[in-house]
């Protein structure tokens, strides 16, 4: 289980690389460490290590694992309760709203069954009343009809003559009574008319809500995450290695020097600007052998573009492009805006020059994008693959943009306090700077969780801008006047 390669199918275990902390075959070297130094048959290094230090921190990682695992599954078990008086209680809410909502319909139902009957009893009162006034009429005709016939039998002359005479207006009046009822005649109809916004019912009222998935982290206390905080494999001192490749301070360059930001170039130097003056310095990652570069315009932050070529923002100036063969500074791309925070992948340059906006610009000033963020960005990097990372200093976010312009929380946490600095390594894993929290952690490409790297007793202190050398083997912090580079084990 533990004598063959993770990389190469049964092939033995035979070196330990001491730079990657990583025990690997023969197959192993050619392939992905010949450049390490420290690579040692795997027998001279396991000399002390049965009852070393890392043997011992093994299995004391191993039993806290194992009490973390079996809190996970009681938070487990918990959370499975939970869903069930969840799934119940938004039942319960589901069978509330259906009860409320025919609550309703029925109420509308007996406001328009009342309404129905009174306007059924006023047309019906006015059909009657028409109604009387025919059943009159033809009463009077029918007693003049018969009057009629019988006075042609037994009357005289004189007599009908007479009683044309009397009947003929009343049989106008009667005339003009029916023509002018017939000319206003209307028939009453009691007619329904559908509300528009029941013709529609099901697109407005398409669903009572929506069911959705909310995830909440699992807190993990300060004791449960020492389990994860990995040592060296192996040490010939029985001790851990320190992280710290080299220090200095920064009054190096300088008594009134304010240093934020900077940068590895590929040559392993480091690239400083100096916020408070238009210098940029160029030394080694010990603080020997300064260079200084003279720049037309204070520098706010920096990037390496490639192997020949740096690139400073210059605040309203612009970003200012820097030979790296010469240390001298070069043309000016002008992407409009105040110029802060930058990073760039290949040809694209990737700037903070509004406030919430992070600009996609090319190497002519012209603006691809402009991407609204959430907040002010105060740092930004960028991976091989176009993502953009940034952090604000008045929050515990780590943020992301993708290439296609969506925004995504990367992480938060409660071991990230005000998070300043931010870097990416080839494998998408997040180192961010926390100034208040005084860490740095790492954030995992494949499941986001985290871990601390360095904290206060590594020399952490209030740190702010952090920078990867080009193999990312080292990681720059620049702390509270001092530049510390600690080794990664990244590659």
């Amino acid at each position: 289980m533990f004598s063959t390669c993770n990389h190469h199918y049964n092939k033995r275990l035979s070196h330990f690389c001491q730079k990657h902390d990583e025990v690997i075959c023969s197959k192993c070297i050619p392939e992905s460490h010949e450049e390490c130094q420290n690579v040692q048959l795997i027998e001279k290094a396991a000399d002390t290590a049965k009852f070393g230090y890392a043997l011992s921190s093994l299995e004391s990682r191993i039993q806290n694992l194992k009490l973390i695992v079996t809190d996970m599954l009681r938070v487990n078990a918990d959370n499975f309760s939970t869903l069930n008086d969840q799934k119940q209680t938004v039942k319960k809410k589901i069978k509330q709203i259906r009860s409320g909502i025919n609550a309703y319909l029925e109420k509308l139902e007996n406001e328009l069954g009342n309404d129905l009957m009174e306007k059924y009893k006023v047309c019906a009162k006015e059909i009657d009343k028409e109604r009387q006034l025919y059943l009159q009429q033809k009463e009077n005709l029918d007693d003049w009809t018969r009057e009629i016939k019988a006075m042609k039998n037994h009357a005289s002359s004189v007599h009908l003559f007479s009683m044309a005479k009397l009947l003929h207006p009343r049989q106008k009046a009667n005339e003009d009574s029916v023509q002018k009822r017939l000319a206003d005649a209307k028939t009453s109809n009691i007619e329904f008319e559908q509300s528009r916004i029941l013709l529609d019912f099901k697109r407005l009222v398409m669903s009572y809500g929506k069911i959705s998935i909310r995830e909440s982290p699992v807190l993990m206390s300060s004791a449960h995450r020492k389990a994860f905080v990995i040592p060296s494999l192996l040490s010939r001192n029985d001790k851990p290695p320190s992280p710290v490749v080299s220090k200095f301070e920064t009054s190096v360059f300088g008594n009134n020097v304010d240093v934020v930001r900077g940068c590895f170039l590929p040559d392993d130097r480091l690239f400083i600007p100096d916020s408070k003056s238009k210098i940029i310095y160029v030394c080694k990652t010990n603080g020997a052998n300064i260079k200084k570069i003279k720049l037309r315009h204070v520098p706010k932050d920096a990037c390496v573009l490639d192997r020949s070529h740096a690139l400073v923002t210059c605040g309203d100036s612009g970003i200012m492009m820097v030979d790296l063969r010469t240390l001298s500074p070069g043309t000016m791309i002008i992407p409009g805006g105040h110029c802060s925070a930058i990073s760039c992948n290949k040809d694209k340059i990737f700037v903070v020059n509004d406030e919430c906006k992070v600009s996609v610009v090319d190497l002519k000033g012209k603006v691809l994008k402009q991407i609204t963020t959430r907040y002010d960005p105060y740092m930004i990097t960028s991976n091989k693959t176009g993502v953009i990372f940034w952090t604000n200093y008045n929050n515990n976010n780590v943020n992301s943009i993708l290439p296609n312009g969506t925004s995504q929380n990367v992480y938060s946490g409660s071991d990230l306090r005000e998070s300043t600095g931010i870097a990416t390594d080839n494998r998408g894993n997040v180192y961010v700077a926390g100034c208040d929290s005084s860490n740095i952690i790492s954030v995992s490409r494949t499941d986001k969780s985290s871990k601390t790297m360095y904290a206060k007793r590594d020399g952490i202190s209030s740190p702010l801008g952090i920078a990867l050398s080009t193999d990312k083997s080292k990681l720059m912090v620049i702390n509270n006047k001092q530049i510390r580079v600690y080794r990664t084990h990244s590659n």
